[in-house]
């Protein structure tokens, strides 16, 4: 390597080990935000959205994320897996598949809901996460999100 007086200089080993050590704990770090767990994770209840009955009701869409690749926890309705307001068991799952499940369960809530919530809680693995539910107009499902929510839509 030249200097700017265009003389030779000699490159420092241990600058240069240490570049690489900070490099390689870079890489490890962001690729450790990627890493994925085959048990032992938590499971994150998911609104998805409402949706119009004919009768002027509503259902509100939960679905959920398994954090596991290959865990199937099994959460019994009570206190670690509860809807509320109302009776606790409102036919939420109880056995969790691995990853994302989209509209799972569907509780139906009369025309006159306003803008009440509806909050499903989930704790597994010692990590407790809410689901909250409303009828405000961003959370609207129609065929369009459907589509694009599977893949519908040829993207």
């Amino acid at each position: 390597m030249l200097d700017t007086a265009g003389r030779r200089r000699s490159v420092n080993p241990g600058a240069v080990v240490l570049v690489a050590v900070v490099l390689l704990l870079t890489v490890l770090r962001v690729g450790s935000a990627q890493q994925s767990f085959a048990t032992g994770q938590n499971i994150a209840p998911a609104y998805e959205g409402w949706e119009r009955n004919p009768d002027g009701s509503f259902n509100l869409v939960f679905g959920y994320m398994n954090r596991n690749m290959d865990e199937k926890p099994h959460v019994p309705v009570g206190p670690d897996n509860k809807i509320e307001p109302g009776d606790v068991d409102q036919g939420q799952p109880t056995y969790f598949m691995p990853r994302r499940n989209r509209y799972v369960f569907r509780i139906k809530v009369p025309h006159d809901f306003g803008d009440k919530e509806v909050v499903w809680t989930l704790t597994a693995h010692g990590k407790t996460e809410s689901a909250y539910a409303s009828l405000k107009p961003d959370y609207v499902i129609d065929d369009l999100l459907r589509m694009k929510d599977i893949g519908g839509l040829g993207v």
